[in-house]
């Protein structure tokens, strides 16, 4: 077998490891979003999935914003994927849809600093985490008040989400740090 063969299959490995990658971890984010807490007085629910995605952008690089945009395209094609099995266009279109489209780039953003990132302090990367959750809000809170009305998005959309957020980044930087060793 000749260099550019070889070079070949190697390649193709890293693209078949690749592609499993991102979508187990794609099928993990709809798992995790049947963990989500109702709240009564909004439409938008605590989750844990946001977290876990900026997780997998922080440990497989862009990887994870791909493994979202999988995440989106299952929920999209009628996969009960979304928070408390929701799926589809409707859905993605819904009072939520803002926040996934966030997902997709805060993964992605988050991901491309940390393949650059030399230094990985806690701190370089709590602020990751939180730069992440922050982008969630810039794409959820204006299509939210598309919905419900600019006056109501913050006060159904981001103000009951502060605490739970912060407690909810502090335990992925320490997941993550119990991982990492």
């Amino acid at each position: 077998m000749g260099y550019s063969q070889a070079s070949y299959l190697v390649k193709e490995q890293n693209l078949l490891k690749n592609i499993f990658i991102v979508l187990a971890i794609s099928v993990l984010f709809g798992i995790s979003s049947w963990i989500a807490i109702p709240l009564p007085f909004t439409p938008v629910p605590i989750c844990f999935t946001g977290q876990l995605i900026l997780l997998s952008a922080l440990i497989f690089g862009r990887r994870g914003a791909y493994a979202t945009l999988a995440y989106l395209a299952q929920g999209a094609i009628g996969l009960p994927v979304f928070s408390n099995g929701g799926c589809g266009i409707a859905y993605l279109l819904g009072p939520t849809g803002g926040y996934l489209i966030g997902f997709v780039v805060a993964a992605y953003v988050v991901g491309l600093f940390s393949e650059r990132m030399k230094e990985k302090s806690d701190a370089k990367i709590f602020g990751l985490l939180v730069i992440g959750n922050a982008l969630f809000y810039v794409f959820g809170l204006p299509h939210l008040a598309l919905i419900i009305g600019q006056a109501n998005a913050l006060k159904f959309g981001l103000y009951p989400f502060i605490a739970t957020d912060i407690l909810k980044l502090i335990l992925a930087h320490r997941a993550l740090k119990f991982f990492r060793g």
